[in-house]
């Protein structure tokens, strides 16, 4: 199965739905081509890389979407998407809550004390390689820059780390 077969039945499965609403809204501006290949990338790649599960990419995904604030229709889709996946947006571990305030904060712009804060506190719960993993998720709903200003600051912990050792 290619990565567009996966995405398309990730996109349904999150969706509930046999004909997610936005292929035809690609399909309504001529753009099928990029709508196969955005299912491809984000429902076919990024959401099948390990680290984190399906709910916790969900999860993120909310934390993220509601810290933004104007993307009202995604934050819909992807909250049913956690209820269609068996989760549960009020009753999650903390972990994944550690998860999802990095995500907040990754959204905001990768805010430094606070986002290293919450790194620190993944890494000294053996969850740095998640948290990592969340941010490198989130680069396709926050935006490539915020995704690379957070891995900015979980490089200067892994350099930190480095440095103790020595």
């Amino acid at each position: 199965m290619g990565d567009y077969d996966k995405g398309l039945e990730l996109l349904r499965l999150l969706g509930g739905v046999e004909d997610p609403a936005v292929l035809a809204l690609f399909e309504s501006v001529q753009a099928t081509d990029f709508g196969a290949e955005a299912v491809a990338f984000v429902y076919g790649g990024v959401y099948q890389r390990p680290g984190l599960s399906l709910e916790q990419r969900q999860l993120v995904t909310v934390a993220a979407l509601e810290a933004l604030g104007y993307a009202e229709a995604q934050l819909a889709f992807h909250r049913a998407g956690v209820e269609n996946v068996g989760g549960d947006v009020d009753r999650v571990d903390e972990a994944t809550r550690r998860l999802m305030a990095i995500a907040t904060y990754t959204a905001k712009g990768a805010v430094a004390p606070e986002l290293a804060d919450l790194l620190r506190e993944a890494r000294a719960a053996g969850e740095f390689r998640a948290a990592v993993e969340a941010i490198l998720h989130l680069s396709v709903y926050v935006g490539f820059p915020a995704a690379l200003n957070a891995l900015g600051v979980a490089r200067t912990l892994t350099s930190d780390e480095h440095r103790e050792r020595a």
